[in-house]
């Protein structure tokens, strides 16, 4: 979506219109589901997180200060509320489901080369697994990264540097890019 397209539907928003919040969601609700799944390893934690992240972003968009941020505002709040899931209900170990797992893999994917990279994200902290996932899946850089964590660059790629390599070796890729 075009910046100005973004902006001005996030205004109409903001003023109330119903279905102009409801493109917002039409736009982001595949990558929301994608980040809120890969956080909790639940299909059904995912679904409530971004359920309680779209109820929380309606009731607080004229809050937004810049409609612009829009992506990464809807992404904060659900960092939120998959958290609040988290500790709502024991984190349950389960098998990764593949029906489910095809849900947010493109059908062309190999589903075994990301039921391992599941499995390797799950192993991450969930600090490391959040920067992580803020990086690849929605392609922050390292600025917008320590603007949305509050903390300094050199930190972030530090961190995602580390994390990358942590995920490199339990994929047993050694030197490879991850």
């Amino acid at each position: 979506m075009k910046p100005e397209s973004l902006k001005a539907l996030v205004k109409r928003a903001q003023h109330g219109d119903t279905d102009a919040f409801g493109e917002l969601y039409d736009w982001l609700k595949q990558d929301l589901y994608r980040f809120a799944f890969y956080l909790t390893s639940s299909p059904q934690l995912a679904e409530d997180a971004v359920s309680d992240c779209v109820l929380l972003a309606f009731q607080k968009i004229r809050q937004l200060k810049k409609p612009q941020s829009v992506h990464s505002w809807f992404c904060a709040i659900l960092r939120n509320c998959c958290r609040e899931k988290q500790t709502e209900k024991a984190r349950l170990q389960q098998q990764i489901d593949i029906d489910a797992l095809s849900l947010v893999l493109p059908q062309e994917s190999d589903l075994a080369l990301h039921a391992s990279l599941h499995a390797a994200l799950q192993q991450l902290p969930q600090d490391e697994r959040e920067l992580l996932l803020l990086s690849v899946l929605f392609g922050y850089n390292s600025r917008e990264l320590a603007k949305m964590l509050d903390t300094k660059e050199g930190t972030v790629r530090a961190r995602l540097s580390r994390t990358k390599a942590k995920l490199r070796e339990t994929l047993g890729e050694g030197e490879d890019e991850a």
